[in-house]
């Protein structure tokens, strides 16, 4: 693994970013859900340059031997049918997220996570409890989907410029078959290093703790949409303020998936047991 400095310049410029955006805190109880449909949006670019969209302690993850780092964002639509113990009445929830593949130190051990930036939930309780009570700094936003076998579509519209977004995928373009923009060799290759992870991480700027959530997923069942249009400002905004000389690499699909996201508690960097970071 490779550590980067981070610049005191980045840290502030992404905290005031952040802090904008959303709140960080724990998350006591663990919680279920179902993704319908989940597109994700993953480009790529130097671990350097990466690196500018962490905070402390927690560092980009490298795509194998080629010096990069990846970000991207997720479209998505699930419903949340229990929360601990206690089932509840399926809750009903579109989803645009903004995520850094990261490493975290967590117990001593090297945990590999998504960073998120920011979230957008159309839920108003599942964006309360979030915002709330959670790392993933959500922001409940009005939300419209096209799903009809042909086209899906999600658009967020937000009283904030950064937090809207669209995106619009043609269904008949899904399919194994790789793209030619992709680093990876294959779509297990790229499920391997965006999806098979440890769980979810983030970071309070205010407490400057960690947060780490352990995430069970089932064996991925991945495409690669071939044929999307999206537009997302947060994303522009990131590559363009932070200088980041970002590519294209490919979008995944997945559909029809359980997931159960555990509970997560801030702690702090030195309690972790790992690097430092900074």
């Amino acid at each position: 693994m490779v550590t980067i400095q981070a610049t005191t310049a980045n840290v502030s410029r992404l905290e005031l970013l952040q802090q904008r955006l959303g709140r960080v805190n724990h998350q006591p109880v663990s919680v279920h859900s179902f993704t319908n449909k989940r597109f994700t949006v993953n480009y790529r670019a130097p671990l350097d340059q990466v690196r500018r969209l962490l905070p402390p302690g927690i560092e980009p993850d490298e795509i194998p031997g080629t010096g990069l780092g990846m970000f991207g964002m997720c479209a998505c639509d699930f419903w949340v049918t229990r929360f601990g113990w206690m089932p509840v009445p399926k809750i009903r929830n579109n989803d645009m997220l903004l995520r850094v593949s990261a490493r975290i130190p967590k117990n001593g051990v090297e945990q590999r996570a998504f960073y998120t930036i920011s979230s957008n939930s159309s839920s108003p309780l599942l964006g309360f409890l979030g915002t709330r009570y959670s790392h993933f700094r959500k922001r409940v936003s009005t939300f419209s989907r096209l799903d009809d076998g042909e086209i899906y579509q999600l658009r967020c519209t937000d009283p904030e410029p950064l937090a809207q977004g669209v995106f619009t995928a043609q269904m008949k373009s899904i399919s194994k078959e790789r793209p030619e923009s992709s680093l990876f060799s294959g779509i297990e290759s790229a499920t391997e290093f965006l999806f098979n992870l440890d769980g979810s991480c983030g970071y309070s700027f205010t407490r400057k703790m960690l947060s780490f959530q352990k995430i069970d997923y089932p064996e991925w069942d991945m495409y690669f949409c071939h044929d999307a249009e999206f537009d997302f400002p947060l994303l522009t905004h990131l590559m363009d303020s932070f200088h980041i000389e970002a590519e294209l690499d490919c979008i995944l699909f997945m559909k029809d998936t359980p997931q159960t996201w555990g509970s997560s508690w801030l702690y702090t960097n030195d309690a972790a047991g790992g690097w430092q970071g900074q």
